[in-house]
């Protein structure tokens, strides 16, 4: 869009002024029309066995977005698991088998602040935050 107008201007110089006017108010709205706008962002839910022990957990444990963005949890571990905030908790998410899409839970965050999180089944041993600016 940019190079045809450039050519037009090529072509007929003696519409330069307005069509520079009309650029500065067009270029604006072809560069930012919602595309950097709403994001989605994703934290894994991942197990790991270590000898005799089994460590769940949120990856990222900590994560920072932007006001808008949308958090996706995918559950990627053989367990199942909810996400659980002080006044929500999502449906279960079902264990990860092999061969299938694993379960996924969205939420978007509007209002900047500090949202911390746990699995609602796993309790403190496996928590998150949310924080957005």
């Amino acid at each position: 869009m940019v190079a045809l107008m450039i050519n037009f201007l090529r072509t007929f110089p003696a519409f330069a002024h307005i069509s520079a006017g009309i650029l500065l108010l067009v270029l604006p709205g072809l560069l930012f029309t919602g595309h950097a706008a709403a994001s989605e962002v994703e934290v894994k839910i991942r197990g790991e066995i270590s000898g005799s022990s089994l460590r769940m957990f949120f990856e990222p444990e900590t994560l920072t977005v932007a006001s808008g963005t949308t958090v996706v949890w995918v559950n990627e571990d053989h367990g199942v698991h909810r996400i659980k905030f002080a006044d929500s908790v999502s449906p279960s998410l079902p264990a990860h088998k092999a061969g299938r899409e694993a379960a996924r839970y969205s939420l978007n965050f509007s209002q900047p602040g500090r949202y911390p999180y746990n699995c609602a089944i796993h309790g403190e041993q496996m928590q998150g935050v949310i924080i957005v600016e």
